[in-house]
């Protein structure tokens, strides 16, 4: 296997940290993907299964052939996280009647 260098965009960077994404989870995916598929923005998508979790990064190709990271997560996410936050409520809305759905779209609106 020929390990290719990666250009992280700050995006990136702060979606591993924010994500609390381990550099093992990182390099595993980068490095030794289960599966690259094409995305419809000209990238490709390169995932990873760790224990119960899919890591997945999204990656472009600049001109000159340089790989660039785009972003990085991790589903299920971590707990504590933004992420694993917005998950909880999505779940939370989809068995929520039509008020609590009011309520909780209130709560999404003013950002709680």
């Amino acid at each position: 296997m020929v390990e290719k260098d990666y250009i992280w965009t700050n995006h990136a960077r702060s979606a591993v940290v924010s994500r609390k994404i381990p550099k093992s989870y990182i390099d595993s995916v980068l490095y030794s993907p289960d599966q690259t598929l094409p995305n419809k923005k000209g990238g490709f998508e390169q995932t990873k299964r760790i224990d119960d979790r899919v890591v997945t990064a999204l990656i472009k190709q600049s001109e000159k052939g340089d790989f660039i990271i785009i972003t990085a997560w991790v589903n299920p996410p971590f707990s504590g996280t933004k992420d694993a936050k917005k998950r909880a409520r999505y779940l939370q809305y989809q068995k929520a009647g039509i008020m609590k759905k009011i309520w909780l779209t209130l709560l999404d609106g003013l950002g709680l």
